[in-house]
């Protein structure tokens, strides 16, 4: 386990996992669960129109999390969310490079969704087993370099290794964002990655440096840097600034992943406590190089994902996906936001429903 340099010893909110929102809404019976597949490669509502400009923050670095006036919502405060409220935290807003802004309703489904998980709270869960036919495994290991040396900021030992080989499936789909954070392609354009790497709630502006260097391996990009057509979040992160709404995407101007592939994508309730991949650019480590961890999930919350893998600054947007062996199927179920907090763990921000709802309509809307 590590401590990325997006977590500090003075986290703005340190509160009890049996307090906060992330203490888990489980949905009852039958597994519920969704999908959108990924893809090998062939080379290995009505939108609001637009209203105002946006201003841009030209950093060439994202402020690190810890460093953002983050609001953490407690679970009465959610359990107690009205349609309009839930309506507007799931409402997407996207900004073009030339600063149009452009707003985006929930479809039905997906605040359907919200509002079923908000009024069904069941506490204290760490995750169900009962459907782990298969646990998740690790990547093939030819694409790896040794064990990593020991890094001076991690706790314990450093077990991440380095992606020498990032033009291979899957390790091409995923790529380091100019402003120094990570993106695994989920479409033929599409990006995911966290909102924090996107929009700095600090100043209320996007981030400009949005460009995508897929593979990228050091000074090396094989796949050049693609430029951006489009970046979307949710209110709940760009206007509420809370927590549990850190995840967006990144549109490209070319369709990289007819020839790279891309990742699926999906949803479990309840959700297995599986082993993930996580692969990005951690800042500790030589610029541009690709690194990969590997670990159980510890702990499954409502909005959260809670692991030991080993992380750092610049993993932020990493994809947390399981790798089916059996299938050769890759799932990302999280996306990797923040470092140790109370818990002690690392984390990222959960696919839910709701969510996954959300990343399909902006597919195939942009």
């Amino acid at each position: 386990m590590n401590m990325q340099n997006e977590a500090r010893s003075g986290l703005l909110v340190k509160t009890s996992l049996a307090i906060l929102v992330s203490g888990t809404f489980l949905m009852s019976g039958a597994l519920a669960q969704d999908s959108d597949d990924g893809f090998g490669g062939d080379d290995g509502a009505p939108t609001t129109p637009p209203a105002s400009e946006a201003e841009f923050d030209d950093s060439q670095n994202f402020v690190p999390l810890s460093e953002l006036p983050v609001e953490d919502v407690y679970i009465k405060e959610a359990a107690n969310l009205s349609e309009a409220e839930a309506r507007e935290q799931l409402t997407a807003v996207s900004v073009t490079p030339d600063g149009k802004i452009e707003e985006l309703a929930p479809d039905d489904a997906a605040l359907k969704a919200m509002l079923e998980m908000v009024t069904t709270l069941e506490e204290g869960s760490e995750g169900d087993t009962s459907a782990l036919s298969e646990p998740g495994s690790n990547e093939e290991s030819d694409s790896f370099a040794e064990l990593s040396n020991p890094a001076e900021s991690v706790i314990g030992a450093d077990t991440r290794v380095q992606v020498n080989n990032t033009t291979a499936y899957p390790f091409r789909t995923m790529g380091r964002i100019g402003i120094g954070c990570t993106g695994t392609l989920i479409g033929k354009r599409h990006v995911l990655t966290a909102a924090h790497c996107v929009y700095n709630i600090r100043t209320d502006k996007w981030y400009s440096n949005l460009k995508f260097s897929p593979g990228q391996s050091g000074a090396s990009r094989p796949y050049g840097e693609i430029d951006w057509k489009r970046a979307i979040a949710v209110k709940g992160w760009t206007k509420n600034h809370q927590r549990n709404y850190d995840y967006a995407m990144i549109v490209l101007k070319k369709d990289i992943g007819n020839q790279l592939g891309w990742l699926g994508y999906g949803w479990k309730n309840p959700m297995p406590r599986y082993n993930i991949n996580i692969n990005g650019y951690p800042g500790d480590k030589p610029f541009g190089t690709m690194w990969h961890s590997f670990c159980k999930m510890s702990i499954v919350t409502t909005y959260r994902l809670y692991y030991p893998c080993d992380t750092f600054g610049g993993n932020s947007g990493s994809a947390d996906y399981v790798y089916f062996k059996s299938s050769k199927k890759r799932i990302i179920y999280g996306i990797h936001a923040y470092g140790v907090d109370g818990t002690g763990l690392n984390g990222g921000t959960r696919i839910r429903k709701p969510v996954f709802e959300n990343l399909k309509k902006w597919k195939a809307k942009y």
